[in-house]
Order: structure tokens, then C-alpha cells, then sequence
């Protein structure tokens, strides 16, 4: 089924509408128009609105990654404090993931249904709520099934916020805005690895769990009284006059001129379209594609934040003696400075997926990134000593996370409004599932063979370079899409 795409706007329009703008300083200088969703948007432009807009959600997926990244900090304490054998740590560990992919794959469908804003308004404050109480967990049962929910809350976020911030901006604009979301999200990360420093060892994990819980509230504040629904949403749902509504308000914040009686041109169709519907809407090659590399990312990238903690703190590279029994470990503070460093990649790789991707195209840059990320894992089979441990696996997960960075921009531009969120929550899912994999798998390798682990790893990095050579489809220039075209 072909996708419905908007014409591309008139320049030589928008130039006489801003004349006329300009030079009667009144907004009823055009009375009345009709004009698609990009017209619109660059009538608005780029702004306060969206730059507000941008910050609240990439917090919101700040607080969430850290979130969905704590257990594999302090899964080391979890086990001396409950005596939990390597069967219950891994548990514990999947069962995040597990459900982090199950949130993913069977929620984010209701951003489409019932709107991004109220969705995630929700979504939020139950997050907020299990994260608190998890940190109250008496038990490691209570805490299993406390972290379950924190995971299905994990899976909803990401593909919602990343679906929103592509929504609030022209096509030739969108990228901005999941970079950032993907920035945040990583930063997450770096700033859990950072906070653990100074909190997991002289207050123990549960101020830890707490520190990272507590900002949501002022998020969900923020987000629940000055976000609006994203306008693409509202036009797909035929809900045109609170769209109208919606851009006049960000108009209003970005200080551009908007006309008074504005009508918004296109079909669509009212309800968003399936999972099923989107692999039979000429999409099925791509999104076939898209799952595997999501799936050997997210697999090499989670799977590293479980695996360099085991070998730093046992001094499985550069330490004396072989790889300790599964016991009690004891985190020192330079483990967790190494730790911070080599998961600040994470950051840097933002920066470089986008720059590569909007200067070189994202086919190309796939290619690149996922090459170079093969190669550099192989020399994980080589034990080195802890400093060049950090910046081989700080290699590894930049080279790594760049490449996600590429899919994550794609993702969003390659699937229509109608399903967007969807679509997204569905790619996430797979490489929630290779997460999942790799966290259940991990521990088990490492204390049989930490080579084993690297193993699977450099596996998974060949097959997202497989998927990544075979990717021959440009999204760079091409126009947002809304919805699917009737038959």
C-alpha cells in the first residue's frame, strides 16, 4: 500500500504570505487559507515552543534510561544484601528487559489511539510511582515485580517521545528532535554511572534508586502543563480544530504570525493502522532490517553495561588470578569512575550518528558505523589491561551507539503519523528482546567463559553489518509522511 505523502510547500507562497504578514502587522491580513501540515510549520518556524518541548521530553527519557539501566548497577549489592544465586540475579535482570520489550510492543499503539500527550502524561506518573516503591522493596520477590512494571512503563517512553518530537517540526527539521531524545537518553546513563559514585557505596542502593525516581515528578509537572498534543496526531484523528489550536499556541510562544481562519488540507484516516497493516505497507523489507540491527545493538550495547562491570570488579583484564566464583563483589569507587568513562561513549555517539547521518546520509553512515563496530569488538577477545579495557570497550559502545543513533533518526521519518509510534515502540521491542537475550545470557557465558560472552557480541555486530550493507533506502530528503493512502 503506497504512503501518502504532502506536496512539497510553495517558497514562493509562504514568501507572499510572510509579505503580507509584515506589512499589515495584523493577522487577519489573510483571512482565511487552507494549507498542509509543513505550510504550517514553517509559518511557525523553529523555536521557543519546540525548544521547550524538546527539553521536557528529552528529560522525561533522561530519567527513564537511567531507570531501565540501574539494575545492572547495582545487581553486585542485590546479591549480598538478599543472597540471591546467579539464577535469581539473572531473573532480575531479564525480567526488566522482558517487560521493557512487552511495553514496547503491545502499548505504544495507544500514543496512536489516544494521543501522545495523555499517554505519556500517564505512562510518567506510574513510572514514577514503582520506581519510589521499588527503592522500599523488602525482598527480592517485591522487587521483581516492582522493576516489572518500571519495565513495561521503560518500553512506552522512548518510542512515545521520540514520535513526538518528530511530530512538532517540519520534515527538514526532524531530526533535531530525536537526536536529542537519543542524546538525553544516553546521558542517562553517564550520569547513573556518575551519581552511583557518590551514593551507591556510603548510602547504599535505595538513595540510588531514589535520585533517579524523584526528578520525574517534576517532569510530569512540566510536561502536563505546558506540553500540547503533537498537531500531526490531531490532524491524522481529524481532530483539525484542536490541531489549529495546537500550532496557534506555538505560534504564539515562537512569536510568528498565524492566520486567524485557517483551514488544514489533506485525507486522512481517522483510526492509526495495525502492527499487521504496517509489515504489509510496503515496509516490510526495511522493518525486517530496521529489527535486526536494533536487535544486535541494543543486544552489544546492554549487554556490555552487564558484562564491563563483571570484568572490572573481578579484574577479569588486567587483574591477577582467574574470574572469581559467582559471589558477593565489592564495587570500589575507581570501578565506578572506569565505568563512567567508558559509558560517557554514549554521549559522544549521539553527536557523531548525527553529524554522519545529516552530512553523509543514513545509508551511508549505517555502513560505516556498524563496520568499524564489528571490528572493534574482536579485540574484545584480547585481554588488555583496565585502562586500555575502558577505551576499548569506550571504542566499542561509540561506534556502537552512533550506529543506533542513525536507526533511531530513520525510524520515525520512514513510518507514517498514523502509526508512528507504533512502529517505533516495535523496533525498540527488538532490540529490547536482544537486551533481553543478552542479559540472560551474559552472566551465565562470563563465569563459564567471559570469551563466550565476547563471542556473542561480535556475532550479533556481524549481523547488524550484514543488515546494515544490505539497507539501500535514503530517508534524507524525504518528506514526513501522515498517514497511509486509502485504496
Amino acid at each position: 500500500m503506497p504512503v501518502y505523502k504532502e506536496e512539497a510547500p510553495s517558497a514562493s507562497k509562504y514568501r507572499l504570505l510572510q509579505s503580507e504578514y509584515s506589512e499589515s502587522g495584523e493577522e487577519e491580513a489573510v483571512s482565511s487559507d487552507a494549507l498542509g501540515i509543513e505550510d504550517i510549520y514553517i509559518l511557525i518556524g523553529v523555536g521557543k515552543a519546540q525548544y521547550i518541548c524538546w527539553f521536557i521530553l528529552a528529560m522525561i527519557a533522561f530519567f527513564d534510561s537511567a531507570q531501565l539501566h540501574v539494575i545492572a548497577t547495582i545487581a553486585p549489592v542485590l546479591r549480598c544484601e538478599w543472597e540471591m544465586d546467579v539464577k535469581w540475579e539473572t531473573l532480575i535482570n531479564v525480567s526488566v528487559y522482558l517487560f521493557s520489550a512487552i511495553g514496547g510492543l503491545m502499548f505504544t499503539k495507544l500514543p496512536d489511539i489516544y494521543g501522545r500527550k495523555k499517554i505519556l502524561a500517564i505512562n510518567t506518573a506510574v513510572l514514577l510511582l514503582f520506581s519510589c516503591l521499588s527503592a522500599f522493596a523488602q525482598n527480592k520477590i517485591q522487587f521483581l515485580i516492582l522493576r516489572s512494571i518500571v519495565g513495561i512503563c521503560t518500553g512506552i517512553t522512548l518510542p512515545t517521545c521520540v514520535s513526538y518530537t518528530t511530530e512538532v517540526v517540519r520534515s527538514t527539521d526532524r531530526e533535531t528532535g530525536p537526536s536529542i531524545i537519543i542524546l538525553f537518553a544516553n546521558f542517562g546513563i553517564f550520569f547513573l554511572a556518575v551519581i552511583a559514585y557518590f551514593l551507591l557505596q556510603p548510602y547504599g542502593w535505595r538513595w540510588l534508586v531514589i535520585s533517579i525516581s524523584l526528578p520525574l515528578f517534576l517532569c510530569w509537572v512540566l510536561f502536563v502543563f505546558f506540553m500540547p498534543e503533537s498537531p500531526r496526531f490531531l490532524v491524522v484523528n481529524d481532530r483539525r480544530q484542536e490541531a489549529i489550536n495546537a500550532f496557534k499556541r506555538m505560534a504564539k510562544v515562537n512569536g510568528a504570525s498565524f492566520p486567524r481562519n485557517i483551514k488544514i488540507l489533506g485525507n486522512f484516516e481517522e483510526e492509526p493502522a495495525s502492527t499487521l497493516e504496517m509489515m504489509k505497507s510496503g515496509f516490510l523489507k526495511e522493518t525486517i532490517l530496521l529489527s535486526i540491527m536494533f536487535f544486535g545493538n541494543l543486544l552489544i550495547k546492554f549487554g556490555t553495561v552487564l558484562f564491563y562491570p563483571l570484568a572490572l570488579y573481578s579484574g577479569f583484564c588486567g587483574g591477577s588470578g582467574p574470574p572469581p566464583d559467582h559471589s558477593c563483589l565489592k564495587i570500589d569507587q575507581e570501578s565506578l569512575v572506569e565505568l563512567a568513562i567508558a559509558t560517557s561513549s554514549c554521549v559522544f555517539a549521539i553527536g557523531s550518528g548525527y553529524v554522519a547521518a545529516k552530512k553523509l546520509g543514513r545509508s551511508i553512515s549505517l555502513k560505516i558505523f556498524s563496520t568499524a563496530s564489528f571490528i572493534a569488538t574482536l579485540f574484545l577477545f584480547k585481554c588488555f589491561s583496565n585502562t586500555a579495557t575502558v577505551g576499548l570497550f569506550f571504542l566499542v559502545k561509540l561506534l556502537t551507539n552512533s550506529h543506533n543513533m542513525v536507526t533511531n533518526i530513520i525510524v520515525p521519518e520512514l513510518y507514517p503519523t498514523s502509526f508512528r509510534s507504533t512502529a517505533v515502540g516495535f523496533s525498540s521491542s527488538c532490540g529490547k528482546v536482544g537486551a533481553l537475550i543478552s542479559t540472560g545470557t551474559v552472566y551465565a557465558l562470563y563465569y563459564y567463559n567471559p570469551n563466550c560472552a565476547v563471542a556473542l557480541f561480535a556475532v550479533n555486530a556481524m549481523l547488524v553489518t550484514v543488515a546494515s550493507w544490505i539497507w539501500d533506502k535514503e530517508t534524507t530528503e524525504s518528506v514526513i509522511s501522515d498517514v497511509l493512502e486509502k485504496e
